[in-house]
């Protein structure tokens, strides 16, 4: 076992501020850190133990604990359908892990996790660890999704829960530009200090443009675009309250732009991506605020602006079709659904073959016992937050901003890759879930 001392200071730090303040809990210091997946705190056998994961297990721990204490297992019951949903998402998840047992050699994998995928070969599928190993991923993101929705079930909690995620993404976004700081200054970036296993563990990564790619406190660029595009609509969404939503109006407008140029300057195709999607949300958003003549304007500006999205992607598509990202990309999802044709039901079993998209990762993995249930979660969140926009209430806001963070982070994911071992897609989808799950009693006008 190997101790990483900076990873271990931040653990016991938190512990510090969870007995001396009472009012701060590990998941509170979960959510805060949850960017941070490239802070090691411990190596078990060579393999890291992340930052995120370690407040995880205290968070856990700390429910179970309390829930024996009090002989009273807490659970959300505004939310019983999406948590019953998720529960026999994991189940079907553990099940699938008889396919590897089934098939037993007599089916041929390309084999995803022993070389590159632009070199791998098929090879015959049998049981393995690695795929119980990723199915423990899997199993801790439906449980984070089960914490954040059970410990956040009021409006003002879930505006904690909040405050938490954006001061930790606010942070995450001032060392992505402090790492620029550093290569304009010549001043030796401190990259020992939280990214032990990311793509800046030796130093600033150096794009072919001679500029650094903005990696901060994650893995990589691409992590740092996916943590940060699916926030962005509260930012938007509670600078229009005109009032103080746990920071001010003005601070969410400054905050809004830095967020977008940030995508930009991290100079992965995740975040540019994500920069156009921002920038088609925010024209629909205010289209409706000007007179018909500028309303037209924009309508046919926006227009043009799809068409220009279609245009790029298809460049991009066209692009990473010919170099070596673009064709393991394709070559994951093309194989992956020759194998969910081949294996329906229960798929390969899950972690045996992730692709780099959402939806052939789940069927792949998972068949359709497991996919069609997710999709169902999907669907249900979606009509929930459709419906409660409808109501135009005070809260009108939120949902606004919950229902656009929700489908960003699920994009996202469809044309990144499925980050089930990254607990920050399951914080959104807790987010999401929470949001749509407190009641009218529960709703409190924010002071």
């Amino acid at each position: 076992m190997e101790i990483n001392w900076y990873g271990l200071s931040l653990i016991l730090i938190s512990i510090v501020l969870v007995v001396i303040f009472r009012k701060i809990r590990f998941i509170d210091l979960f959510v805060f850190f949850i960017p941070f997946n490239s802070t090691t705190v411990i190596s078990l056998s060579g393999v890291p133990v992340n930052l995120p994961l370690v407040l995880f297990l205290f968070s856990f721990i700390s429910y179970l604990t309390l829930s024996l204490f009090k002989f009273k297992i807490r659970y959300n019951k505004e939310a019983k359908v999406s948590l019953g949903l998720l529960f026999f998402i994991l189940f079907a998840a553990v099940l699938s892990e008889l396919m590897p047992f089934i098939i037993n050699g007599d089916y041929n994998v390309l084999d995803r996790y022993n070389s590159f995928v632009f070199y791998a070969e098929e090879v015959p599928l049998f049981p393995d660890i690695q795929w119980i190993t990723q199915l423990l991923y899997f199993i801790i993101g439906g449980l984070t999704v089960f914490l954040i929705v059970v410990n956040y079930r009021t409006k003002t909690n879930i505006f904690k829960l909040l405050r938490y995620l954006i001061s930790g993404i606010i942070f995450m976004i001032f060392w992505g530009w402090f790492e620029y700081f550093c290569f304009f200054s010549n001043i030796n970036y401190p990259y020992q200090i939280f990214d032990h296993i990311g793509m800046s563990r030796n130093g600033l990564l150096i794009a072919s443009n001679g500029f650094p790619r903005m990696v901060s406190v994650t893995l990589e660029a691409s992590y740092f675009a996916q943590i940060l595009i699916p926030i962005t609509p509260f930012f938007y969404w509670f600078c229009q309250e005109k009032r103080n939503i746990i920071f001010s109006p003005s601070f969410y407008k400054r905050l809004y732009i830095v967020s977008i140029i940030s995508l930009i300057i991290a100079q992965t195709s995740t975040g540019v991506l994500g920069f156009l999607f921002i920038i088609g949300l925010l024209l629909k958003n205010r289209i409706k605020r000007f007179s018909k003549k500028v309303r037209l304007f924009l309508l046919i500006f926006f227009i043009v602006f799809c068409i220009t999205i279609l245009v790029l992607g298809i460049i991009l598509i066209l692009e990473k079709s010919n170099n070596f990202s673009g064709i393991e990309r394709l070559k994951t999802i093309t194989y992956g659904i020759k194998y969910f044709v081949d294996y329906p039901i229960l798929g390969l079993g899950f972690g045996v073959f992730p692709t780099y998209d959402f939806l052939i990762n789940l069927l792949v993995n998972l068949g359709i016992v497991g996919a069609v249930p997710f999709i169902i979660l999907i669907i249900n969140i979606y009509t929930k937050f459709v419906h409660l926009i409808k109501l135009n209430n005070i809260n009108k806001y939120i949902y606004r901003a919950g229902l656009e963070s929700f489908l960003l982070i699920l994009l996202v994911s469809q044309l990144s890759g499925f980050i089930y071992h990254s607990q920050y897609f399951w914080i959104y989808i807790g987010i999401a879930i929470s949001i749509i799950s407190f009641s009218n009693n529960k709703m409190e006008k924010v002071k």
